[in-house]
């Protein structure tokens, strides 16, 4: 999809959960890598250990991302265990985020509550956020809140339940990495996820970081570390599906499901808009 046919959608369409553009490979377009330049990784979250893993087998971790009024992200945890961010460059964004420890079952919508779009961002504001303002909420399970504007960045530790709705049309650019802190967890989930990047990536230590091979060597797989692993989420937090390398692991070898489309994106693939795009391709975030 041409960048000008999604603005004109972004600013005219009603949809009830709007396309929400992720372009996870902007970093490797001839022309588009240029917009590396004009931003650099906060000095918080520079030490991205799956850096070691390569470019090509690394999973999806860097992209642009574009919303408009009402889309967003549905409630989910970041696979493996990784951590986030991401930096607003304008519009605003609303969050919510709880502990690991939040029991799935309460924060996800239940069939009969969002109708076909139990996914969206949108939903799960109108059917469970109310459930968290009420009395008989848990207090060890209250959301912390955010409202995120233009230049503010937003921290999502690994293993964090998180939702968010862009209330305006929203750019951003988002990351999600593994550092010394939480490789512990990163580490064993990869182990069990992605075994034949787990062994790329041991072999990269064990060359270039020798203390965080010796500290692999020490984790047990059956170790317990208190952090959930969400399987509706896809391979990254602000993540598509798509994969890179040599990571047909067992987390990937289950065909992919014909998905039913929701009234609003039939219409949109019946618009005239989708005429005029069906030769471009646009990438949208299930997260």
């Amino acid at each position: 999809m041409k960048m000008k046919h999604y603005v004109e959608y972004a600013a005219n369409n009603h949809d009830d959960s709007p396309l929400y553009l992720f372009d996870t490979n902007f970093g490797e377009h001839p022309k588009k890598s240029q917009l590396l330049d004009d931003f650099e990784v906060p000095e918080y979250f520079r030490d991205d250990l799956f850096r070691y893993a390569s470019e090509r087998r690394r999973p999806p971790h860097r992209w642009f991302v574009i919303g408009p009024t009402r889309s967003g992200t549905g409630i989910h945890i970041d696979p493996l265990g990784t951590s986030a961010w991401n930096a607003l460059v304008s519009g605003h964004k609303r969050w919510c985020l709880f502990p690991t420890s939040t029991p799935k079952e309460m924060l996800k919508v239940q069939p009969g509550e969002g109708w076909k779009q139990r996914e969206e961002g949108i939903i799960w504001f109108q059917v469970i956020y109310p459930k968290t303002q009420l009395p008989s909420w848990p207090p060890e399970y209250k959301p912390i809140e955010v409202l995120q504007r233009p230049g503010e960045t937003i921290f999502v530790p690994g293993g964090w339940w998180h939702v968010v709705v862009n209330l305006d049309l929203t750019f951003a650019v988002t990351q999600n990495f593994c550092s010394v802190t939480n490789f512990p967890v990163v580490w064993s989930k990869t182990v069990k996820g992605r075994p034949k990047l787990s062994k790329h990536w041991y072999r990269a230590f064990k060359e270039r970081r020798p203390e965080i091979a010796a500290v692999a060597d020490k984790i047990d797989d059956k170790t317990d570390f208190g952090v959930q692993s969400d399987s509706s989420s896809g391979s990254s937090s602000s993540s598509s599906s798509s994969t890179s390398g040599d990571e047909q692991d067992a987390s990937e070898k289950s065909a992919p499901k014909k998905r039913k489309l929701s009234p609003h994106r039939r219409r949109y693939r019946e618009s005239p808009l989708r005429e005029r795009t069906q030769n471009g391709s646009a990438s949208k975030k299930a997260r």
